[in-house]
């Protein structure tokens, strides 16, 4: 009968057992010293090895001729414990026995002697099950119990267990494998089983395993059913359920453009191939994850599990996102999840979630406009400045001298205006601009279609009939960007301007009023 990979490949001795070093090192020399203790804790997150080594600890106590801490795993005790006819070693699944009478039973059992072996082995698995009352009913052996009775607790969930039983066993931590020692474990396997396996595709299992060499195995057995002898990674992917990587690349792009429609397009097609949206959500969480890594670390690649292409495409990605707006799309996919675990319908709630990511105005979470925080930003530098002045007038006798304090660029004055359209001759290379835009936003690109631009000096002045063209320039983020870009393309840096306002008179900017307030006070203020 076929064996499943996780039995058939699961550790027999403590240095087959992979990623946990601190506790395996430990547990031998606890053997060869023979000073082991009558409770242990086994705490973890699944599939980290909790129930292995807890079976190789009742060997190795109990082993005829063990070897520096190891079982030998041919002795009598040892074939038995494996095959499971060894009745002094009891494995207990505390969520289906959890109850006062079940740990009573185990105690009676526990005062007898054992038949074959050394010691009596109580291995109790998912220990946080039990109830108060079996804690309670516990309690008492495990805190005297007979001198041939070993306990071992193992638990995923370690903080529901009462500080009264922690404080009598010894704790060791099972800590997630890492995806290297997961892939290469999987290739061992692979060897072993006839099998190649790609390097990319070993890693994504172990990404989608996280930490647990378990779930590692159980999909790479999955995949061997899947394919011919040779496992890629878009193996992996469609075992698994995953969207391809361009797909979650596709989809920042078409939020960074605002481009809901090209989202929804993207949903479409996944959910005609059966792909489950709370599964997409979940992987855009963690793509965004990664954006947020790389653009806040400054060695992420130690730690994001992807092929190095997609690294530099995803760093590509990263580093054209404000940190805020990938924040932002965390939080709103996080909630997105939430609300599909409650039973709403997923494929409406990623379409509504679509909406929200392409078009900052949804949501409360949505950032702050740039522009907005750098006028923001000025008006608080004024402030400051105004108060240190009004602070150093009033220790100083003498009459206080004007300060200088620089403000943010004015709109030109008239005259001004009339003397940059007089200077002014037409961009050739405009066109080049905007398709340099459209490479990056086609919305943008849209805006300034039809428009023409001159150059005066060091302006580049825009002259269109769209009022969306000027909107876009307002942004700081933007006009930054396409500064950045008239640079690349001509080599000389310009600012950028309106080539006509229109005659009717606009309201105050309340800046500034405040500039005038201050000049009528006898600051002297200059613009930037």
């Amino acid at each position: 009968m076929y064996r499943v990979l996780y039995r058939k490949y699961r550790p027999r001795f403590f240095a087959d057992v992979i990623g946990q070093p601190q506790v395996t090192d430990t547990l031998k020399n606890e053997l060869t010293s023979g000073r082991l203790a009558h409770a242990y804790l086994f705490t973890g997150s699944r599939g980290t090895g909790k129930t292995t080594c807890s079976k190789i600890f009742s060997k190795a106590v109990n082993c005829l001729n063990p070897n520096n801490g190891d079982p030998c795993g041919e002795c009598e005790i040892c074939r038995g414990i494996d095959e499971g006819t060894v009745l002094d070693v009891v494995e207990i699944d505390a969520a289906s026995n959890n109850g006062v009478d079940d740990i009573r039973t185990l105690r009676e059992e526990a005062n007898f002697t054992p038949a074959n072996t050394k010691y009596r082995v109580y291995i109790i698995d998912e220990v946080h099950m039990l109830s108060i009352g079996a804690f309670n009913a516990l309690l008492k052996t495990l805190e005297e119990p007979p001198e041939h009775v070993l306990f071992i607790l193992a638990t995923t969930e370690v903080h529901k267990i009462p500080a009264t039983i922690l404080s009598r066993c010894q704790r060791f931590d099972f800590h997630r494998i890492s995806p290297e020692c997961i892939a290469e474990r999987l290739k061992y396997v692979c060897e072993n089983e006839e099998v190649t396996i790609d390097d990319n595709a070993a890693l994504l299992v172990a990404g989608i395993a996280d930490g647990a060499m378990r779930d590692a195995l159980s999909l790479l057995d999955q995949c061997m059913g899947r394919s011919e002898g040779h496992i890629t990674e878009e193996t992996v992917r469609l075992t698994a359920g995953l969207a391809d990587k361009s797909h979650l690349l596709d989809i920042t792009d078409a939020i960074k453009a605002g481009d809901s429609a090209g989202f929804i397009g993207i949903i479409d097609e996944l959910y005609k191939n059966s792909k489950d949206m709370a599964r997409l959500c979940n992987e855009l969480i963690e793509h965004f994850r990664e954006l947020m890594l790389i653009k806040t670390m400054k060695q992420p690649r130690n730690i994001i599990i992807m092929s190095e292409d997609e690294f530099q495409k995803a760093r590509q990605q990263a580093m054209s996102l404000p940190l805020a707006d990938i924040v932002r799309a965390i939080g709103i996919l996080q909630n997105a999840q939430e609300k599909m675990l409650r039973g709403v319908n997923r494929r409406i709630e990623m379409e509504m979630t679509a909406v929200k990511l392409c078009s900052k105005e949804f949501g409360s979470t949505a950032a702050i406009d740039p522009a907005i925080e750098k006028r923001v930003a000025a008006i608080e530098k004024v402030l400051v400045s105004v108060k240190s002045s009004a602070k150093n007038q009033t220790a100083s006798s003498s009459a206080p001298r004007p300060r200088t304090m620089l403000t943010p660029a004015k709109r030109p004055s008239s005259e001004e205006m009339e003397k940059l359209r007089a200077n002014a001759r037409a961009f050739s290379r405009w066109h080049e601009v905007i398709e340099e835009i459209a490479k990056f936003s086609p919305t943008v690109a849209a805006g300034f279609s039809g428009s023409k631009a001159y150059t005066s000096g060091r302006f580049i002045l825009v002259d269109s009939d769209k009022d969306i063209c000027f909107e876009y320039l307002r942004k700081a983020e933007l006009r930054d960007r396409m500064r950045e870009t008239i640079k690349e393309i001509t080599g000389e840096e310009y600012k950028l301007g309106r080539y006509s306002y229109p005659d009717e008179k606009r309201e105050d900017d309340p800046l500034d009023t405040f500039i005038d307030e201050l000049k009528a006070s006898g600051i002297k203020v200059e613009e930037e």
